[in-house]
C-alpha cells in the first residue's frame, strides 16, 4: 500500500511539469503580444480630417487632455466605448488607422446657434441657450446677437444665469430665434435687440425689423421666400413685419436710399 501511495506522488510530478511549463508559456505569449502591442501601434502621427472651425492643433491638444493613450488600438477601442467628442461644438469623433503608427482622426461639427461679444471675445452658446466657449474669431453663418447687456459671462451655464438683466422669456425668444434661423437656412449675421418688443435681424445688405416676438415662426418661415425676391430687385432695403399675424400677413419693404 505504501509502495503505490509513494508510485502515486511519482507519478504527479511531470504534470505538475507539465503545467508549470504551459504558464510559463501562456506567460511567454502574453508578454511578446504586450510588447508588440506598445511598439507596433505606438502613435507617431495623427491625422485630423472633417473639421472646419477647429484647428487640427486644437483637437490634438483636446484629446491628449482628454485620456489619451499613445497606441492606435487603444485610442480607437476608448472612443468607441467611451463616445469622447473632446470639444463643446464637435458632434462626432470616429477613429481609424491604415498605417499602425498613424491614427486617422475624423471629426463632425456641429453649428454654434449664436453668439455674443463679451470683454472683446465672442461667447458661442449652442441650442440649449448654453455658453460653450469664449474665442477670439467670429466665425462666419454664426449669428451675433447685440443689444443685451452683461454684467457678467460664465461658460457652462445658460445665457439667463450670467447675470444678464432680462427676463425668462427674453431668453427663451433668443434661443427660439436662433433655433429657426437653424431650421429656415437663414443668412442671418445678426439679431438685435432694443427691447424684448423690438427685435431687428440683418441678412447682408437688409434689415428685417420683426417687432415683437409674437407670430415668430410665422415670420421666419416667411423670410427665405421674402429675402429671395426683394433681393432680384433691390439691393439694400428694410423689411418690416411688425404687423404680421397669422390671419393677416403684412409685410411691407422699403428701399434704402443709394
Amino acid at each position: 500500500m505504501g509502495e503505490r501511495n509513494l508510485k502515486l506522488v511519482a507519478d504527479n510530478k511531470p504534470r505538475k511539469r507539465h503545467i508549470l511549463l504551459l504558464f510559463a508559456c501562456l506567460a511567454v505569449v502574453l508578454g511578446m503580444g504586450i510588447y508588440f502591442l506598445i511598439t507596433d501601434f505606438s502613435i507617431q502621427k495623427i491625422q485630423i480630417s472633417g473639421n472646419n472651425t477647429y484647428t487640427n492643433a486644437e483637437i490634438i491638444e483636446a484629446m491628449k487632455e482628454d485620456g489619451y493613450i499613445d497606441n492606435t488600438l487603444l485610442m480607437i477601442a476608448q472612443n468607441q466605448i467611451f463616445d469622447q467628442t473632446y470639444l463643446p461644438f464637435i458632434e462626432k469623433v470616429s477613429m481609424s488607422y491604415d498605417d499602425s503608427h498613424i491614427l486617422k482622426v475624423k471629426v463632425k461639427e456641429k453649428l454654434r446657434t449664436g453668439v455674443f461679444k463679451y470683454m472683446n471675445e465672442y461667447v458661442y452658446f449652442n441650442e440649449n441657450g448654453i455658453a460653450m466657449e469664449s474665442r477670439n474669431t467670429l466665425f462666419e453663418g454664426v449669428p451675433v446677437v447685440t443689444g443685451v447687456k452683461f454684467n457678467e459671462m460664465n461658460l457652462k451655464k445658460k445665457i439667463l444665469e450670467n447675470k444678464v438683466p432680462v427676463k425668462k422669456n427674453y431668453f427663451n425668444t433668443i434661443v427660439s430665434i436662433t433655433k429657426k434661423i437653424t431650421t429656415y437656412k437663414l443668412n442671418v449675421s445678426e439679431i438685435h435687440f432694443e427691447g424684448e418688443d423690438d427685435i431687428t435681424l440683418t441678412s447682408s445688405k437688409y434689415k428685417i425689423y420683426l417687432g415683437s416676438s409674437s407670430y415668430l415662426d410665422g415670420k421666419m418661415s416667411k423670410l427665405s421666400s421674402i429675402l429671395e425676391t426683394v433681393s432680384s430687385n433691390y439691393k439694400k432695403g428694410t423689411i418690416d413685419m411688425h404687423l404680421y399675424t397669422d390671419d393677416k400677413p403684412i409685410v411691407t419693404f422699403k428701399e434704402n436710399d443709394k
